[in-house]
């Protein structure tokens, strides 16, 4: 199955790690040819904990997403 993934929009994680934290993935093909994986309890909050990750390409961003469990809710 091919996870749902939405490039360059918040999401909510519902299932897998990370349960409720927010998700957004942007492109950085242009700089790095891959994805930036960010992960925050609250992008909106400056001193919220977050994280931040990349994939070289499509596939190894789907397979990231697998491995999570995510499922995502995009808003």
């Amino acid at each position: 199955m091919v996870p749902d993934i939405r490039v360059g929009k918040i999401g909510v994680v519902l299932a897998g790690e990370n349960i409720g934290w927010q998700i957004r993935v942007e492109d950085d093909s242009v700089n790095t040819g891959g994805y930036l994986v960010l992960t925050s309890r609250d992008f909106t909050d400056p001193h919220a904990e977050a994280f931040d990750d990349w994939v070289e390409d499509e596939g190894a961003l789907q397979e990231y997403f697998r491995e999570s469990g995510w499922v995502v809710k995009w808003h």
